[in-house]
């Protein structure tokens, strides 16, 4: 037996004796990768977001309008504006290469812009709803217009965004082909918790936001954790199981990344947000006003594909999808995709549904450059 175990004085040879040495490959590569986690942490390596390349074509306040870099041939002459949400980084559509909606919209040969909202300072505190919806966003749309050399371009609006684009439609559509609304909140009255947060009577957002000004990163980002205790564990436990693929990690540097990379939102803005949108559900009920004008979703006539999310806790279905039996478009789809709010932009699955059902969408409203929509020409 000795011989067998080899020389008891040394517990390595022993160890190996048993086979208690023996590490199998995916522990390796787990260990690896968790080596390769902690170097790059370490030595702040910046995870590779926003891959595609783009060029500012216009700047209002804080606001950029971001023109991206063709990736083939240009087939559409409507080009695609995304408006993100206000209150986060706008890359979650450009995560990284091949995650990345911007670069799925250039692929199926439209020009790409986006609005990046930029994080802002003292001087935005009075930027309210109508500030962004009135004025910037307009000025961005015929911008991209402009550059793109077409009379209308389609808008994709996700979360915020989306009810931002909603509004503009309602009261002013010349410049939009379509529409399509990304996990939008339509009606803020639900049965998420933010809703129930936001609705609170005892809460005085206005004076909230006056001991503040611009609302920091430090007490938003923790309200969206909060919103699923259980989610820090799921996110550690699935990095542990998937620490042996590159790929992975490489994502999951990106999304980390992108979630803790915040901005702050506007004084005026957030109170909008609170008691105009959750508390008194103005865009539902047709109370907000754009330039004068009421905000009514019966006036929104252009092209629509609402997109919500199964399992989002930021904007549950319901709230997503209230809007959609309201267009006055003629020309409307809704769909639930299977996922989270960020699940359905960048998880496996859920983007690539996404991306299907956005590209077709578009190409089967927009003009061939040649003269014939898409559909026309399918016809033909």
């Amino acid at each position: 037996m000795s011989q067998g175990l080899g020389n008891l004085a040394d517990p390595v040879a022993a160890g190996r004796a048993l086979g208690l040495f023996e590490v199998p490959a995916t522990t390796l590569a787990r260990l690896a990768g968790a080596v390769t986690l902690l170097r790059t942490t370490l030595a702040g390596e910046r995870a590779p977001v926003a891959p595609t390349p783009y060029e500012v074509l216009a700047g209002l306040g804080c606001s950029r309008l971001l023109h991206y870099a063709p990736r083939g041939i240009r087939r559409f002459q409507e080009p695609v504006l995304l408006v993100p949400s206000l209150i986060n980084r706008p890359y979650i559509l450009d995560l990284m290469e091949g995650v990345s909606l911007v670069q799925a919209l250039l692929d199926a040969g439209f020009e790409a812009y986006l609005v990046d909202w930029g994080d802002p300072g003292e001087e935005e505190v009075e930027a309210g709803f109508a500030t962004y919806v009135g004025e910037r966003l307009p000025a961005f749309l015929e911008a991209t217009c402009r550059h793109a050399g077409a009379e209308r371009a389609h808008l994709l609006g996700q979360c915020l965004g989306g009810t931002m684009t909603a509004a503009l439609a309602a009261v002013d559509d010349t410049h939009i082909a379509s529409l399509v609304h990304l996990t939008a909140p339509m009606t803020f009255h639900d049965d998420g918790m933010l809703s129930a947060w936001s609705r609170a009577p005892f809460f005085d957002a206005a004076a909230f936001a006056l001991a503040f000004g611009n609302i920091p990163t430090w007490i938003t980002q923790p309200s969206f954790v909060v919103l699923r205790p259980l989610g820090q564990a799921a996110k550690v436990l699935r990095l542990y199981q998937n620490l042996g693929d590159p790929r992975f990690l490489t994502f999951f540097r990106c999304l980390e990344t992108w979630i803790n990379d915040n901005v702050s939102i506007p004084r005026a803005f957030y109170v909008d947000l609170i008691e105009r949108l959750y508390r008194r559900d103005g865009l539902y009920r047709g109370e907000l006003k754009i330039g004068g004008k009421q905000v009514r979703l019966e006036d929104v006539r252009v092209p629509v594909l609402t997109i919500a999310a199964s399992e989002d806790h930021i904007v549950p279905p319901e709230s997503a999808l209230a809007g959609h039996p309201r267009f006055a478009s003629a020309d409307k789809e809704a769909v639930t995709i299977r996922g989270g709010h960020i699940g359905v932009v960048v998880g496996g699955r859920g983007r690539r549904e996404l991306w299907r059902r956005t590209t077709q969408f578009f190409q089967a409203r927009s003009t061939a450059l040649g003269g014939e929509t898409e559909a026309e020409e399918a016809e033909g």
